[in-house]
């Protein structure tokens, strides 16, 4: 078992647990660390130049006792994460013998404050009880050392005050410690349980988001392959029966086969790659497509490579649809830092003002377009073809 079982130097293992664990574990290293502030000031009144015990050995065995159990102590949380009921009884059952023994060892004249060093054990077992209490009755735990105490000091209270009131003075920060303990710990245990719903539900909606993309996803490839393979069909621009077009169709059912099972690959990277893969699919649709690259780079962001390829898919999809034409040319240049791709036809063309939005145009083309931070174009008119441009990033002309 190593020292720092209780994270204190690993702050990723503390933010690993549960909400009530961190909260445990960083408490008992608080505690742990308020036992250190006063054993190392009894052991120092060991090497005390005057007497200040009626007898030396005594005072050190009872030091002893506080070292051992509190190295025990220290164990069994840095194993644990907490406190066992066990420990807090048998640290109280401690505390009243340092109270009993220590105490009745001072010389009279040696005081209270520096030598009796047991007062500062109480001021531990006070923290101990508090952060251990879920519920204000336990703090009953409380009594059996305020008892002892005021059999051990019978002989000097009531000197100033009242003996009842001044017990109640001198035992006030030992009350006060558990109160504020209490509170401490059940605050931060609250705050850790808030974060964790919020975590929570950020992810779920994350999940929920991601969700809805690969949902989205899966109907934009549909609509490009499955749906424009049988939409050419039932137009009669393709002929079921050639051999062509049944590979076209085993495609797209191996496809839908993927979705299925939710095993379907992701898209190969690079948009040289992934227009070529767009013309030998266009090809399959009937279209003669000349296509020319230059210039254009293979380390452009994953999924603007993606989008550009499904979106100039869709338009090569659209020309075998619409146009009348069965060529069609497919052009991608860089100018000036922006990816420029081209999809043109010597088609029917249409008019522009007249184009009623379709899922083809709003959300497979320029939909994705917009998505990754670029912007898609249609240039066309009655009987002068069309043109369709997809740039990456959209900057101002």
């Amino acid at each position: 078992m190593r020292w720092d079982s209780l994270g204190w130097r690993d702050p990723q293992f503390l933010a690993s647990r549960p909400s009530g664990e961190r909260v445990r574990r960083f408490v008992a290293m608080l505690l742990m660390l308020q036992r250190l502030s006063y054993l190392l000031p009894a052991a120092s009144s060991l090497f005390a130049v005057e007497q200040l015990f009626i007898d030396r050995g005594r005072n050190a065995a009872l030091l002893g006792l506080a070292l051992a159990w509190n190295v025990t102590l220290f164990l069994w949380v840095a194993r644990r994460g907490w406190f066992a009921p066990w420990a807090v009884v048998i640290d109280v059952a401690v505390t009243c013998v340092l109270l009993v023994g220590v105490t009745g060892g001072c010389l009279p004249e040696s005081g209270t404050c520096e030598t009796n060093w047991s007062s500062h054990a109480l001021l531990a077992t006070g923290a101990l009880i508090g952060a251990v209490s879920e519920r204000p009755a336990q703090f009953a735990a409380l009594l059996p050392p305020i008892v002892v105490y005021a059999l051990a000091h019978a002989a000097d209270l009531g000197q100033r005050f009242p003996a009842a009131l001044e017990l109640a003075v001198r035992v006030n920060s030992y009350v006060w410690f558990a109160i504020i303990v209490f509170f401490i710990r059940r605050y931060l245990a609250a705050q850790a349980t808030r974060l964790d719903r919020q975590v929570e539900q950020r992810l779920a909606a994350e999940a929920a988001e991601a969700a809805e993309r690969a949902r989205l996803a899966h109907y934009r490839e549909l609509h490009d392959t499955v749906l424009a393979t049988l939409i050419a069909i039932a137009r009669g621009g393709l002929d079921h029966h050639t051999e062509e077009v049944r590979r076209r169709c085993a495609a797209d059912a191996a496809y839908v086969r993927a979705l299925l099972r939710q095993d379907a690959a992701g898209p190969a990277s690079g948009l040289s790659n992934g227009l070529a893969r767009a013309v030998a699919r266009a090809a399959g649709l009937g279209l003669c497509v000349s296509y020319a690259a230059e210039g254009v780079p293979e380390d452009l962001p994953a999924e603007v490579a993606t989008a550009m390829t499904e979106a100039a898919t869709e338009a090569l999809n659209n020309v075998a649809r619409h146009s009348g034409e069965r060529e069609a040319w497919l052009t991608a240049v860089v100018l000036d830092g922006v990816v420029t791709v081209r999809v043109v036809d010597r088609g029917a063309g249409f008019e522009p003002a007249g184009m009623t939005p379709g899922y083809g145009w709003g959300s497979s083309m320029a939909g994705r377009m917009r998505e990754v931070g670029g912007a898609a174009t249609v240039i066309t008119a009655p009987g002068e073809g069309t043109c369709v441009e997809l740039r990456w990033p959209d900057r101002p002309l």
